[in-house]
């Protein structure tokens, strides 16, 4: 729906067991007739309301759940398991059921069409930003409540164990809307040993730099006896929302907004974007890939330069061994305008969707159990992505890959992605922006045009209903 709106557009131009308990106690200052100092008052414990989600215990007694999910794989055989865990020793006999439909898309169209037919979930893993839509809608809990609740919260022991940046990215307007379970973000990878090859400096990241190491490539392979491989060389174009949300970073894109604010895209940093992408497209230090998977051409020498994320390190490896090269291959942040490159973070988290006050206490009862170093740390070790707490972080470091490491060495300049509502739409219209910049058919003093679309047509979605077919 969205790559038809905007196709349309361009064309045109071309815890225990225990209740809380109540004190009664009031601190009192004693009063005297003489002149003696009064003596301090004995402080005394303040009266704590009972929070109105506090139901008797007695309530819990055999909820039922639904908890989706959009892992497959490893990660979901360890989730089944967890559950089952959980469903087995929990005090309360609270029982939760699985539904994993095999992918985020898949888990939000899901979730909405149930939650039109007021059927459920309750426990629901999701971007932030589609747990900011269903915020927007109403149809979510706000955590603060459970999170810092006396009996029933987070100690601080687990919550100042949470990687800062990726516990913030679940606040927006000063409100928790989730709980981080994975996180993962984009990077290059380059062969380094390819690079060394070609006496490649990689001092100072910046574009231009970039662009020269890419020309550089390209002009090997131009000048070797295979002409089949004349035009590769580069970078090879992708397009997904994290893609291009770095090169937008990389000339300087304005920071993203924590609130529900209209985030504009039409600044001097996409038009600069774009017009970098098309210069080495057209220089072919960039060109387009047949198979949808890039792992062999960089291994074969044919790309110095593949994007890539958390959950393609493991592929490349298996990659690098199956075609029996011994290059050596590292992970680079997209370049910098000002020449500080930085890692955007995104990723999963859980959150609880509006029910009855017994199923929501169930709910939170359930993510704060799956989110204790003992359940975290089964999950990470599943994971190809980050861990969310540090010392998990650290402790699986010790079996990943070099690369995974050096990933992890950048996250002290990482930033989080967009953390709205309205990135749920938007990164769908630039994938579709960005396809027009490499058509043949359009051409660079057309780009303003075409930014300056962006932000009407996402102004345009953010606020429409979401259907089966939204995504």
């Amino acid at each position: 729906m969205v790559v038809l709106v905007l196709s349309l557009l361009i064309s045109s131009c071309q815890p225990g067991n225990q209740e809380i308990q109540q004190s009664t106690a009031t601190a009192t200052v004693q009063k005297t007739a003489t002149r003696t100092p009064s003596p301090m008052p004995t402080a005394t414990p303040t009266q704590t309301p009972t929070p109105e989600w506090l139901l008797p215990l007695s309530e819990l007694e055999e909820v039922e759940l639904v908890f989706t999910h959009p892992w497959s794989g490893d990660l979901k055989l360890v989730i089944d398991k967890l559950v089952d865990l959980f469903n087995q020793t929990n005090e309360f006999s609270i029982f939760v059921t699985v539904d994993a439909p095999g992918s985020a898309q898949q888990v939000f169209q899901q979730t909405e069409a149930d939650l039109r037919n007021g059927d459920g979930p309750q426990v629901v893993v999701a971007p932030i930003e589609e747990l900011a839509y269903w915020h927007q809608n109403e149809n979510l809990v706000v955590l603060d409540p459970f999170v810092n609740d006396i009996s029933y919260g987070l100690s601080t022991e687990v919550t100042e164990d949470f990687i800062p940046l990726f516990w913030e990215q679940d606040v927006i307007d000063k409100k928790r809307l989730g709980i981080p379970v994975t996180r993962n973000t984009n990077f290059l990878l380059m062969n380094a040993s390819w690079a060394k090859e070609m006496e490649i400096n990689m001092a100072g990241m910046t574009p231009a730099v970039l662009k020269n190491q890419l020309c550089q490539a390209r002009d090997v392979l131009v000048n070797d006896n295979d002409w089949r491989n004349n035009g590769m060389g580069g970078w090879i174009v992708t397009q997904d929302e994290y893609t291009i949300l770095n090169w937008l970073n990389t000339f300087q894109l304005s920071e993203f907004p924590v609130s529900e604010t209209p985030y504009p895209f039409d600044q001097p940093a996409t038009l600069e974007a774009y017009t970098y992408l098309r210069e080495i497209f057209d220089e072919d230090c960039a060109w387009n890939a047949r198979n949808p998977t890039h792992y062999e051409y960089f291994v074969n020498r044919e790309a110095l330069y593949i994007s890539a994320d958390m959950y393609d390190l493991d592929p490349v490896s298996k990659t690098f061994a199956f075609l029996e090269s011994e290059d050596q291959w590292q992970v680079v942040p997209y370049p910098a305008k000002d020449g500080k490159p930085e890692l955007i973070i995104h990723g999963d988290s859980m959150g609880i969707l509006e029910s009855n006050p017994a199923q929501e206490f169930a709910s939170w009862l359930f993510v704060r159990w799956l989110s204790m170093p003992e359940q975290q740390i089964q999950i990470a070790q599943a994971n190809p992505g980050l861990p969310v707490s540090q010392s998990i972080l650290d402790h699986v470091s010790a079996n990943r890959s070099a690369q995974w490491k050096q990933v992890v060495a950048y996250l002290d300049t990482a930033k989080s992605a967009p953390r709205t509502a309205e990135w749920r739409v938007a990164r769908f219209v630039l994938q579709d922006a960005t396809y027009q910049i490499f058509l043949a058919n359009i051409t660079p003093d057309q780009y303003p045009q075409i930014i300056g679309l962006l932000d009407t047509i996402i102004s345009d979605l953010r606020d429409q209903p979401a259907t089966l077919g939204w995504e």
